[in-house]
């Protein structure tokens, strides 16, 4: 049987070849994105060394926004988000428009000509060159009580704490329920975890409890016990007002 000769592999290596090749292209293109829009504004370096010396201060401003704007457009467009080939384009007409317009002194038509040019020519240059990806999605903002869940996770990670911790949860569990609740128990929080998160550190570092740690953990669940309580003491007081004052209204309108 004729066995293949190595003619027939020549096509996956030149296959495999190109492909490398077309991945280098496409990272030195993705490395250099942008590069080239400064290129087209150094002139204005010297020209503006020489407004400065004339004291042309139309000058000066049409120079330096020329220099700045397509270096905010390079920055812009080396981000690599969804829609930065569009606002680079702009940035980069709105630097020739001013560049015509201020440095050069053209007619207006003529300078917005040159604008939509610059804005054509980078979209040109630029649009599809790199594959733009959408920005990612801002962090949540952090909850009221997740520092305290954090801290009580941490604590409640030593056995010897778990009834403490547990109250404490508690606790948190009926701020979670009604958060305009949570000024009033800032401070219990901040001594009782404090106090509990240098427990835990001793105690995981390998101190014995002393006699009196038992008693004061027992104050301490206690203690959020009794704040648990008195929250929904007042819950309970205001939902009796509401009763009552929804009563007396019903009373004053005839339905009761």
């Amino acid at each position: 049987m004729n066995q293949a000769g190595p003619g027939w592999h020549r096509p996956d290596a030149w296959r495999d070849a190109r492909a490398k090749l077309e991945d280098q292209a496409g990272r030195f293109r993705a490395g250099t994105r942008g590069l080239l829009l400064p290129l087209f504004t150094w002139p204005l370096l010297p020209d503006a060394v020489i407004e400065i010396a004339r004291g042309n201060t139309r000058g000066v401003v049409a120079a330096a926004l020329g220099v700045g704007l397509p270096l905010l457009a390079v920055r812009i467009l080396r981000r690599g988000r969804a829609g930065d080939t569009r606002r680079a384009a702009v940035i980069v007409a709105v630097a020739t428009g001013l560049i015509a317009g201020l440095g050069a002194q053209m007619a207006a038509p003529l300078a917005v000509l040159l604008a939509a040019g610059a804005w054509a020519g980078t979209r040109l240059l630029y649009d599809g060159a790199v594959p733009e990806v959408e920005a990612p999605e801002p962090p949540a903002a952090p909850g009221p009580l997740d520092d305290a869940r954090a801290r009580l996770a941490r604590i409640a990670a030593v056995p010897s704490l778990a009834g403490v911790t547990g109250a404490i949860a508690a606790v948190l569990d009926d701020l979670d329920a009604r958060p305009d609740r949570l000024p009033l128990a800032r401070r219990f929080l901040a001594v009782h975890l404090d106090g509990l998160d240098r427990i835990a550190d001793r105690l995981e570092a390998g101190a014995e409890p002393p006699p009196g740690m038992a008693p004061l953990l027992a104050d301490l669940q206690t203690a959020a016990e009794d704040l648990r309580a008195r929250l929904r003491a007042e819950e309970s007081a205001a939902l009796e007002i509401q009763v009552k004052v929804l009563a007396d209204r019903l009373r004053q309108e005839g339905y009761a």
